[in-house]
């Protein structure tokens, strides 16, 4: 196997962003998250991507968080940064701090919005490649970019492009994606289906709810390479329950919440997400208990 496919964190947390009442970063709790999540089991942090609110931060402020995840994680925990933008200028001057910051590698969504074509979206990635001496991750989310990559798409054949976040439902494509290029490093994006996409050939996983029970999804990795089955099988039915209820009360702000219960104030969301009421937080709260065993 690949070395760099062998380094690559299991259990990947795609990091929240603790913010004040006043929807301002709070860089005393990311940083404290970041130390809270490392004590409990998360071997990685994927920061400024959807679960951290990237798009709704400011350039000056991605470059912020990613200074503060590198001040905790100095060279003993890998990170990655979310450096994708509206516009190329803006995501190669994210790829260019997450370098100078210590980031493993950069990862982007394509260019939304605008209808580009195929030429031009690869020219996005191969811009940014070749601005930076990190690996390009591309992050596969077609149901929010309408962009979806797969082992057809030619920015895959770019030594540089070193990995997919797969944010998809499609175990098919992950599967063939790991058949074409071996040598790349496959991240599960969606927790529902983290053992499933071990099976169809991901290494790692970059999960929002990993924010609050890393050693939970340890747990089904270590099963599934045991072959205990049926043991990964029913600790992914808990992680589902648990990841039903907080997908009914909003995913980011429920989660955000959760760090709070435990100990972390991450404050809410940046509008227009809004904020919980109590009914919700006390929901948040039952549904906590069905992994406390993982906390």
């Amino acid at each position: 196997m690949d070395s760099m496919v062998e380094t690559t964190p299991a259990v990947v947390s795609a990091l929240i962003t603790p913010m004040r009442e006043d929807r301002s970063i709070d860089a005393k709790s990311l940083q404290d998250l970041v130390q809270y999540e490392i004590a409990h089991g998360s071997e990685g942090f994927y920061c400024c991507g959807s679960s951290g609110e990237g798009l709704l931060l400011s350039v000056e402020e991605r470059k912020q968080v990613a200074t503060l995840v590198s001040e905790v994680c100095e060279e003993k925990v890998p990170f990655y940064v979310h450096s994708g933008s509206l516009g190329t200028r803006e995501a190669i001057q994210l790829s260019i701090h997450a370098q100078e910051v210590g980031a493993k590698a950069v990862s982007l969504i394509p260019p939304i919005y605008y209808h580009y074509s195929q030429e031009e979206v690869e020219s996005y990635y191969l811009d940014v490649v070749n601005a930076v001496d990190l690996g390009v991750i591309v992050y596969n989310i077609p149901q929010f970019t309408g962009i979806s990559f797969s082992k057809d798409s030619s920015v895959m054949q770019h030594k540089k492009i070193i990995g997919v976040k797969h944010t998809s439902m499609n175990l098919y494509d992950l599967e063939r994606l790991s058949q074409a290029f071996p040598e790349k490093i496959l991240f599960n994006g969606f927790d529902e289906i983290f053992l499933y996409s071990l099976a169809a050939g991901a290494q790692s996983t970059i999960g929002t709810t990993v924010n609050v029970c890393p050693s939970l999804f340890a747990s089904i990795r270590e099963d599934f390479l045991q072959s205990n089955i049926r043991g990964a099988q029913q600790k992914q039915h808990l992680l589902n329950t648990f990841i039903e209820a907080m997908v009914k009360e909003g995913i980011f702000p429920a989660v955000k919440y959760c760090m709070s219960y435990l100990g972390i104030p991450s404050g809410p969301c940046r509008k227009p997400f809004k904020e919980l009421d109590a009914g919700a937080k006390l929901r948040i709260e039952g549904a906590l208990r069905c992994i406390e065993a993982y906390l």
